[in-house]
């Protein structure tokens, strides 16, 4: 059997082969194989190598034990190496099975559906409720719900606050394909804290249009700190606040509102009784601090959201736990994965059990989910 183990340390150095590596800037080194959907950072050259090594024999790990075969280790042409992986993912499936022979084992512990089941049973009343049924203690409120009460002025100016991002993050996400290689440069401008270009002379009219509209609105809302468009060149310069709530919202934060934002207006134009949470801290009944991109409630039932903008191979195993001990199923469970293409979103979902999206079609998949839960 060492011949097909020796075809796995092969087909890793044939990937790893394949890998690109890029400086972002001062101790910001990025490894990275698209074809994989796998990309690290780190602090020096030799570390992102191995962290992408690392996160590549997760991916191959995974692909196995859910009986996957990836491109280039099909092996139909070789009967063991063929066998090999058939006795492999035979194997993962006996490990996940119950003895068949085990009288006096412990019951095995109940299935996702089976939680959400008993949760429900106690009539979920709202999302903090249903945490605390879980065992899970609340940190931290919401944004809507931490401002403060008896303060009329700080509370108007930070509802104002919430109102002037939710439109940013609306106009972002709904234009995003238009706007992506803006956000891509500004994102890189974050890390960097200095000014950038973007060249727009072979962009379309909507990219332009988009493009310099939204700078004036970042302009205009001081989280650019200077902007300028060369209509002449069809160039743009600008620079990004370096504001600690500036940058959250930029690399990730209006994400999150966006979701938030979208699943609301849809679910009042169906006149769905609803709660929608942007941000619960918690504490897992492990000890484990954790916060929660996006709740909702609909009647009785909750669904997660967690929205990533960036790397999200180094938190995806994570989810995937999480997912358990809230006791949702993978239709309940979403990941919201910017620009992420869906036939790869269709493969992270069966290897990782979740309910893998992008911004584009998360809401129409909900409402799928939503039309299956329907009584």
């Amino acid at each position: 059997m060492l011949g097909p183990v020796g075809v796995l340390t092969r087909y890793l150095e044939s990937i790893m082969a394949q890998a690109r590596y890029d400086l972002l800037g001062p101790g910001r080194f990025v490894a990275e194989l698209p074809q994989q959907g796998l990309r690290v950072e780190a602090e020096h050259l030799e570390a992102a190598r191995k962290a992408l090594r690392e996160a590549l024999e997760a991916w191959l790990l995974d692909a196995l034990r859910s009986g996957l075969t990836p491109p280039g280790l099909e092996g139909e042409e070789d009967p063991v190496r063929a066998r090999f992986f058939a006795l492999a993912g035979e194997m993962w499936r006996l490990v996940k099975e119950k003895p068949a022979e085990a009288p006096k084992a412990p019951p095995p512990p109940p299935e996702p559906a089976r939680i959400q089941e008993a949760s429900r049973s106690r009539r979920v009343s709202s999302i903090e409720d249903w945490l605390k049924s879980l065992g899970i203690q609340v940190v931290k409120k919401p944004r809507e719900d931490a401002l403060p009460e008896g303060q009329t002025d700080l509370r108007k100016q930070e509802e104002e606050k919430e109102k002037v991002l939710t439109r940013l993050a609306l106009f972002l996400g709904d234009r995003y394909p238009s706007l992506e290689k803006l956000y891509e440069r500004l994102k890189q401008s974050l890390s960097t804290k200095r000014q950038f270009e973007l060249s727009l002379s072979e962009a379309s009219q909507e990219e332009i249009a988009n493009s310099t509209q939204f700078c004036t609105l970042l302009k205009q809302y001081a989280l650019l700190t200077s902007y300028h468009y060369k209509s002449e060149e069809r160039r743009i310069r600008a620079k990004a606040s370096t504001e600690g709530w500036v940058q959250n919202f930029l690399t990730g934060g209006w994400l999150e509102r966006y979701v938030a934002e979208r699943v609301r207006k849809f679910l009042r134009s169906k006149n769905l009784p609803h709660e929608v949470a942007v941000g619960y801290q918690v504490a897992l009944p492990n000890g484990d601090a954790m916060e929660l991109d996006v709740l909702v409630r609909v009647g009785e039932r909750v669904y997660w959201f967690e929205a990533k903008t960036g790397d999200f191979q180094a938190h995806i195993a994570k989810y995937a736990g999480l997912k358990k001990v809230l006791g949702l199923s993978a239709r309940e469970s979403f990941l919201v994965l910017l620009g992420m293409d869906k036939a790869r979103a269709k493969e992270l979902s069966a290897l990782h059990g979740l309910t893998v999206v992008n911004q584009a079609n998360f809401l129409e998949v909900f409402q799928e989910v939503l039309e299956g839960n329907a009584p």
